[in-house]
C-alpha cells in the first residue's frame, strides 16, 4: 500500500487500480488547476509507466474512492458495469437538517441549470432520469438546526447528482458552495463556545461534506464480486469526532 499526500493506493492488480483521493484534488486536468490525480498517477513509480484509464470520476472537493482500469479490456468491462448500474456506490454525506424518516430514495430528473452551465438542477436542460437512495447513520443537534450523517447510494451517475438530490430533499450538504452551506463550525453545536479576542474560529470542514466510501463491482479478471473501501479523510473524521462529542 503506497501513501502520498494527495492520494493512497488501496488496491492494485494487473486489471485495475483503486485510489483514496484527498479533497481538493481534481481527477482530470483542466479549469486552471495546477495538479490532478491522473497526472500524478501517471508519474507514480508504482505503476511502472502504465497509464490509468478512466472508468468514472468524483468531484474535486469530494474525498474518497475512485477506480481506474489498467487495460483497455478492463476499462470496457468496468465502464459497462457503471453504464448498466450493476455497481453499488456508497457515500458518506453530512447534511443540514434532520430527516424524519430513517431511509428513503429520491427520483427526480437532473439536467444543466439554465442559468449557470457549471451547475446542475432538478428538471434542468436535457434532464435525465436520476435516482438516489439514502439511509440515516447518525443525527446531531445544533443550536438552531442540526446536521445528519447519511449513507447515500446513487443508482444513476449524473453530474453533481448527490448534491442536487440532497438539496431537492431539503437536506443539502452541510458545506457545498453551489448547493449548500459555506462551512461547518463547532460553535453551532458546542454550548458556551468561545474564541480568543483576536482569534477567528476555524471551521470543522470548509469543503464538500461528501466522501466516496465504497464500491462493489464484478472484478473484470476473475468475475468475482469485489468491494473496496476508502477510509474517511482526516478532516471528515475530525468533524465527526467533534459532533459525536458535542452534538449527540
Amino acid at each position: 500500500m503506497k501513501k502520498n499526500p494527495n492520494y493512497q493506493i488501496l488496491h492494485q492488480d494487473p486489471a485495475l487500480l483503486a485510489i483514496n483521493k484527498s479533497p481538493r484534488l481534481a481527477v482530470l486536468p483542466g479549469r486552471g488547476r495546477s495538479e490532478n490525480l491522473l497526472d500524478l498517477l501517471t508519474q507514480d513509480p508504482a505503476l511502472n509507466g502504465t497509464t490509468p484509464l478512466m472508468v468514472h470520476r468524483i468531484d474535486a472537493d469530494t474525498s474518497g474512492l475512485i477506480l481506474f482500469a489498467l487495460t483497455p479490456e478492463s476499462q470496457t468491462a468496468l465502464a459497462e458495469q457503471f453504464r448498466t448500474r450493476t455497481v453499488t456506490k456508497e457515500y458518506y454525506a453530512l447534511v443540514r437538517g434532520t430527516p424524519l424518516q430513517e431511509s428513503g430514495s429520491i427520483d427526480l430528473p437532473i439536467g444543466i441549470d439554465p442559468h449557470d452551465k457549471n451547475r446542475m438542477a432538478v428538471r434542468g436542460l436535457e434532464a435525465k432520469k436520476s435516482r438516489t437512495k439514502w439511509v440515516v447513520v447518525e443525527r446531531f443537534r445544533g443550536r438552531e438546526a442540526g446536521v445528519t450523517l447519511l449513507k447515500v447510494y446513487p443508482v444513476t451517475g449524473r453530474r453533481h447528482q448527490i448534491r442536487v438530490h440532497l438539496k431537492a430533499m431539503g437536506y443539502p450538504l452541510a458545506v457545498d458552495p453551489y448547493y449548500g452551506g459555506e462551512k461547518l463550525l463547532l460553535s453551532e453545536f458546542k454550548k458556551k463556545y468561545k474564541v480568543g479576542k483576536f482569534q477567528e474560529e476555524h471551521p470543522l470542514m470548509n469543503r464538500l461534506t461528501l466522501h466516496a466510501h465504497s464500491i462493489t463491482f464484478i472484478h473484470p479478471q476473475n468475475q468475482q464480486q469485489s468491494t473496496i473501501t476508502a477510509e474517511l479523510a482526516k478532516d471528515f473524521r475530525i468533524a465527526l469526532t467533534a459532533l459525536q462529542r458535542w452534538a449527540k
